[in-house]
């Protein structure tokens, strides 16, 4: 989500959030808002506070290139929901009545430590997704093969702050420099 949205994040029902702080790659929906937030910004400079209701969204339905289908159908329903509450369409049913109180956790992008292969090898005992971690526990293992003919080597991986496994890789084979995963504090 993009700064000062949270409220309308909530209606779309998930438990979390990132705020986009950083803008990397001009992607369509952040093309599409950045010039609404300067003009908010140089408005609130010269002493209007306004906020525009103009809003971009990237909602996650997966990872990589697999789509999860938990994921969508609850972003299915979120998005039902986010257009009822702001008055875009008729739903019935919807906005949901539980809106209003929804909780959800929100998070900075600049808050992300993305994790890579420092080898190649196979990810074994990687944490799951979701899961709350505390800096120095273990995140995952790289089991490398190396053309010597030596015994495979085992690499440890451990997380340099605590946070929240926000993302992983699909594949269980990296090259050196692959990403793995990530975590947002």
């Amino acid at each position: 989500y993009f700064p000062n949205r949270e409220e309308s994040a909530k209606y779309f029902l998930l438990n979390f959030g990132i705020l986009l702080d950083e803008y990397d790659g001009d992607a369509f929906d952040e093309a599409f808002i950045k010039p609404w937030l300067a003009l908010e910004k140089y408005l609130k400079q010269l002493g209007r506070n306004i906020k525009f209701d103009v809003e971009a969204w990237t909602l996650e339905l997966g990872m990589g290139m697999q789509m999860n289908p938990d994921s969508v159908a609850k972003g299915i329903l979120g998005i039902k929901n986010y257009l009822a509450s702001k008055g875009l369409l008729k739903i019935a049913g919807f906005p949901l009545a539980s809106s209003e109180s929804h909780k959800m956790s929100f998070r900075a992008r600049s808050q992300i430590k993305k994790y890579y292969a420092p080898v190649g090898g196979m990810i074994q005992a990687r944490v799951e997704l979701g899961s709350e971690i505390k800096a120095g526990e273990k995140l995952y293992q790289i089991l490398s093969f190396n053309k010597a003919g030596k015994l495979p080597q085992l690499t440890n991986i451990y997380a340099e702050q605590d946070g929240l496994v926000y993302d992983v890789a699909t594949n269980q084979a990296v090259n050196e420099g692959e990403f793995v995963l990530g975590v947002i504090n």
